[in-house]
């Protein structure tokens, strides 16, 4: 029994380190490069750095429609005057480091060099009195690259209109 259990124990180890993290697999590096690319783009977001925000997508690329009554598709012109505006309105902070899952091809069920996960957001602005309001929600976003590693397609799942919306809200006292 002892030399079975170290047969199976070789044979694991074997295994796990064939897929470990030190993979040559092209679509494992590209997942790599491309969660570089993510972060890239959530610092970006975060400083309102529309230069470093934007290169990070391809010219092409277009965004899932995923509000209310939203389109299918939104254009990378449509989305950018869409984040200027949010960007003159509210502040974003990554509340957390981001944890990236590679994401697999939907035919294949192979890892395919995209990049998605759920992430810790806080959304805030400064209210008519000065004070500072804030939320926090996750967002799942999912990205897809082309070979040259800029971000072809986004779809961000979440709640930010509810956000935007309670943020929006004027304050309230008791003595109303």
């Amino acid at each position: 029994m002892k030399k079975f259990s170290v047969l199976t124990w070789v044979a694991a180890t074997a295994v796990a380190s064939t897929l470990g993290c030190s993979s040559t697999d092209p679509a494992s590096l590209a997942f790599v490069r491309n969660a570089q690319t993510v972060e890239t783009v959530f610092k970006a977001f975060e400083a309102e750095d529309a230069e470093a925000f934007w290169g990070g997508f391809a010219e092409t690329a277009v965004w899932r429609g995923t509000g209310v009554n939203a389109p299918t598709t939104l254009s990378r012109k449509k989305m950018r005057s869409v984040y200027d505006a949010f960007w003159a309105e509210f502040d974003y902070e990554l509340m957390e480091p981001p944890h990236f899952l590679p994401g697999v091809d939907h035919e294949t069920q192979r890892p395919n060099g995209s990049v998605n996960g759920m992430f810790l957001w806080e959304v805030s602005k400064m209210a008519e009195d000065g004070s500072r309001k804030a939320v926090q929600l996750w967002i799942y976003e999912s990205f897809d690259f082309n070979d040259d590693g800029n971000i072809v397609f986004t779809q961000v799942f979440s709640d930010l209109a509810s956000a935007h919306r309670i943020l929006r809200e004027p304050n309230t006292t008791d003595d109303e």
